[in-house]
């Protein structure tokens, strides 16, 4: 289905405005806003044309005539409040991130219509796993979301039983909800996946990200073909054009996942050790009828840097960034000439 209309209605022009162009710069795949400063507007654009999603100051509310079921009318409310004259209320002086985050849980509790996929371009799953640790995958798979999501539109999702993320980016919270929350959601069957995703996505620059999970015992609970739907639920549901997974053996069905994947990028280095592992898991690849998974993996050795940022946000300042552009480059040219396209 096309976009949601998301009617915004605030007496003060300044901060509907705001509101709007954040909407609008934000979400353009998702929402078509459209700006009320006076209620009487909002009352005659509703009789006509029914929006997925009223945003209302609280003055406004309780004399606005809302004419569909479907709709999602959230107060933006003067004090910290979740219900206002029994309408869901989210706090006006707020960020606008915030306010949208909250709105995002809001839809994602509701019977609106399911966001489906509207874009053109299909999405394009990319599996960053190694057998060899210690070897930067996850630097190296945030460097390249990074790099992609100057592109187009990115999400990253890490697998790691010990990411370190709420530590690295500073976000401990225990009421944050991490990727195990979003599978859960999932695996109860509604269909408001991507108001879901949207009220819990953070950003590493334009990267969009999920938190990890907290615990990685609750892998095990989650079979094969539950991740492989899921990963499936990001083209259906979604707009992303990249999909980064940051894999972790710990997962069942891995090779399953690493299938699902257009281009596989392994992590090695020139250690002994590290080409024994590497041989031993191409070997059960094979033995495994996952030769495909061969097909589109590629080998990377890094190369020794001075130094590379522990701040994820700087790494696509950084040489990796330029080597990884250079690969990114150079496997686009071998892929044309085995095309024929010149």
């Amino acid at each position: 289905m096309g976009k949601t209309l998301f009617a915004v209605c605030d007496s003060e022009k300044e901060y509907a405005e705001k509101i709007y162009e954040f909407i609008h710069a934000t979400q353009p795949d998702r929402f078509e806003p459209v700006l009320f400063t006076g209620l009487k507007q909002l009352n005659e654009y509703s009789s006509k044309k029914a929006a997925g999603v009223v945003l209302i100051c609280e003055e406004m509310a309780d004399e606005f005539e809302c004419n569909d079921q479907k709709s999602v009318v959230i107060v933006l409310s003067k004090e910290k409040k979740e219900i206002v004259g029994g309408r869901r209320a989210v706090y006006k002086y707020r960020s606008a991130k915030e306010i949208m985050k909250k709105v995002m849980e809001y839809c994602s509790e509701s019977n609106t219509d399911t966001l489906r996929r509207n874009c053109e371009k299909p999405l394009k799953v990319i599996g960053v796993y190694s057998p060899i640790k210690k070897t930067f995958q996850t630097t190296y798979a945030i460097t390249l979301g990074q790099i992609l999501a100057e592109k187009g539109k990115a999400l990253y999702l890490n697998f790691e039983c010990f990411s370190g993320f709420d530590y690295m980016m500073k976000t401990l919270s225990n009421s944050k909800s991490d990727l195990m929350d979003l599978m859960y959601f999932w695996e109860c069957g509604s269909e408001n996946f991507s108001y879901r995703l949207g009220s819990i996505t953070e950003k590493i620059g334009n990267l969009d990200y999920v938190r990890p999970v907290h615990s990685f015992m609750n892998f095990e609970g989650i079979s094969s073909k539950q991740w492989i739907e899921f990963i499936k639920a990001f083209e259906e549901y979604t707009d992303y054009e990249y999909l980064i997974l940051d894999l972790s053996e710990k997962l069942n069905g891995l090779f399953e996942i690493l299938r699902l994947c257009s281009t596989v990028y392994s992590i090695t280095d020139n250690r002994r050790i590290s080409s024994a592992k590497m041989r031993q898991y191409e070997t059960l690849l094979c033995e495994c009828a996952y030769d495909d998974v061969l097909d589109k993996t590629r080998k990377i050795n890094i190369p020794l840097f001075r130094e590379i940022p522990e701040n994820y946000e700087l790494l696509p300042y950084s040489d990796l960034a330029g080597y990884i552009k250079k690969e990114i480059a150079f496997a686009d040219e071998k892929r044309k000439e085995k095309s024929g396209v010149i």
